[in-house]
């Protein structure tokens, strides 16, 4: 149950959580930027997530249930069917003996939960008590009576401890079917077959927490794939006799043409599971010679939350952004390759100036995530509302800072290189390998290198790599030598201690045996001085750019990365996926002033 902002308030100042000196100051932020108090504590420090769910419990009058160091049996947890321990947001942790049962919730105001778990527990079919309000059982109490199942409600003592809705859904992948058992489930007992295959699809995405959905058609069957934490991974597959059916299913809750099937088309769906959380999905869809391939961007409003912070900003590189979004005017890019969160760390940005007294307009395509409070417009090639002209549009719009889903042309690099030295902050992204290269790249377009060097105050260059799972994480220590060894493209980093300590996960059910579970940015900001600018109008090589940042103090991604190696986040396999380190030897940095 999602708790007010003024029940929030009251439970945190009566269990002295924060001060009200605190309140009044996140409440400011929450009428400015339209977010929850509980968000704004966040932000502002005054509270952190392990708090928060200890104040919850502490309100419920339950223990909190530590899910860090408190091992679940998966035999333990299924004594509930599946359906009564979603519904309920309930999972049994513990049963010590056949009198008393341990069982953790999200919801413990959920109405008849006790009774719920009484009748249902060590049952494969669930039983749902109807409610026994008093509208109910004026209504018609004989026939809720009739109602009642044949069973033996648990008589022992049933033991309830709070946990947030996160560790819930997180045991809950317990309960999970293949996608094959769940499909033949379907077509042996449903009339309406593509649309529970469909939601099916849907619902097992969002609870992996895929971030894309593949329909790959074959000669014989549909293969379906899931991209969890930047990796694709087969989910399942499906008959091909019933693709059919799903596709015009997608075809016309996308707004698309079912009547077309040899020419590409793209739509957009909203969905909402029975979480109630809401789903934007973007859709393309291209024409195989084995049929139709679709593939869906799973965007949740969730994303919403993410602050600079959360996306894996160091402190330092936190603090140099922050100084950069709070100037009256300048350009601000954000580059690297396609999936690497460069839009969400511009929304992040766009969120930190997000006030009543601040016009903010964006031009995106598509648009992704909506905030209150900014002026979102969709770019349209078919009524020539292109980022260029939109652009254009926006600055009759009387804007202090605009949002540019891309620069990709010359028109729009002119227009947005103008717009910022006219007085205006704009954010824009550009497909660059690293944040130096973003430069002649741009100047690539016609840029004039005065112009660039006037205006571009930072470039962040940024890859998403994934955490190691926090359930299954352990350290361990290595030889140096070793590490040279096995990592020959990162020897230079390990030439001064002798053993280093490094961390992995093992593997279990909460990140599917991957070790990983999350991801995060790993990033570099290539922030200009006067010293860079005047490289950029003298037109010098990228890699002159880099030394002169680098000697400036310029963290680059690989290194950025490395320290999160260190932390324990994720490992130096996973690093050097993402991000390499660079051919050069690396100089010494010194800080930057700020």
């Amino acid at each position: 149950m999602a708790l007010s902002n003024d029940k929030l308030k009251e439970i945190l100042l009566a269990q002295s959580y924060v001060t009200a000196e605190d309140i009044v100051i996140a409440e400011k932020d929450v009428e400015e930027r339209g977010i929850s108090l509980k968000q704004a504590l966040i932000e502002l420090d005054f509270l952190n997530q392990n708090l928060y769910d200890n104040a919850i419990a502490e309100y419920y009058g339950l223990p909190y249930f530590d899910s860090e160091n408190t091992k679940v049996e998966p035999a333990v947890i299924i004594q509930l069917p599946e359906a009564i321990a979603r519904t309920y947001n309930c999972v049994v942790v513990a049963r010590p003996d056949v009198a008393r049962v341990v069982i953790i919730t999200s919801d413990p105001s959920k109405t008849n939960l006790d009774k719920a778990i009484r009748l249902n527990l060590d049952n494969e079919e669930a039983y749902f008590p109807p409610d026994e309000s008093a509208e109910t059982k004026d209504k018609d109490p004989k026939k809720a009576k009739d109602k009642t199942p044949e069973r033996t409600p648990f008589a022992g003592e049933v033991i309830l401890n709070y946990a947030p809705p996160n560790v819930i859904d997180t045991l809950l992948v317990h309960y999970r079917k293949p996608l094959e058992t769940k499909f033949q489930n379907i077509i042996n007992t449903s009339a309406k077959v593509a649309p529970e295959i469909l939601q099916t699809i849907f619902d097992d995405a969002i609870s992996l927490g895929a971030s894309d959905i593949h329909f790959e058609p074959r000669e014989t069957e549909v293969i379906i794939r899931f991209r969890v934490d930047g990796v694709l991974h087969v989910a399942g597959q499906m008959p091909k006799l019933y693709f059919e059916g799903v596709l015009n299913r997608i075809k016309i809750a996308g707004n698309m043409k079912i009547d077309k099937h040899f020419e590409a088309q793209d739509g957009a769906i909203r969905y909402r599971p029975a979480s109630g959380d809401k789903y934007d999905m973007r859709v393309s869809i291209l024409p195989l010679v084995d049929g139709e391939k679709v593939v869906m961007r799973i965007i949740a409003d969730s994303v919403q939350k993410l602050t600079l912070l959360t996306l894996g900003f160091s402190e330092r590189h936190r603090r140099q952004l922050e100084r950069a979004a709070n100037k009256p005017f300048g350009m601000i890019l954000a580059s690297g390759p396609t999936g690497s969160g460069k839009s969400t760390t511009l929304y992040s940005l766009v969120k930190l100036r997000n006030r009543p007294d601040v016009n903010i307009s964006t031009i995106e395509d598509p648009v992704e995530y909506k905030i209150a409070g900014v002026n979102h417009t969709q770019k349209n090639d078919e009524t020539n509302l292109t980022f260029a002209n939109g652009l254009r549009a926006l600055m009759r719009q009387d804007p202090d800072i605009m949002l540019v889903g891309e620069i990709r042309d010359n028109e729009t690099a002119e227009i947005a290189v103008n717009s910022a030295l006219t007085g205006h902050l704009l954010f824009s992204t550009v497909h660059a390998n690293t944040a130096a290269t973003a430069i002649p790249r741009l100047l690539e377009m016609g840029v004039e290198p005065f112009l660039l060097a006037s205006t571009l105050e930072v470039i962040i260059g940024q890859r998403l790599l994934r955490r190691i799972c926090n359930k299954c994480r352990y350290s361990y220590n290595i030889p140096s030598k070793e590490v040279r060894e096995l990592y020959p493209l990162a020897a230079r980093y390990f030439d001064t201690e002798e053993t280093v300590r490094l961390f992995k996960g093992k593997g279990c059910i909460s990140c599917h045996d991957t070790g990983y579970a999350g991801r995060m940015g790993v990033h570099e900001l290539f922030v200009l001085s006067n010293e860079i600018r005047d490289l950029i109008i003298d037109r010098r090589p990228t890699e002159e750019l880099t030394v002169k940042a680098r000697k400036q103090g310029m963290k680059l991604m690989f290194e950025d990365g490395l320290e999160k190696v260190f932390q324990g986040f994720t490992t130096i396999e996973e690093l050097l996926r993402v991000a390499a380190p660079p051919r050069e030897r690396i100089l010494p940095t010194e800080d930057i002033e700020l």
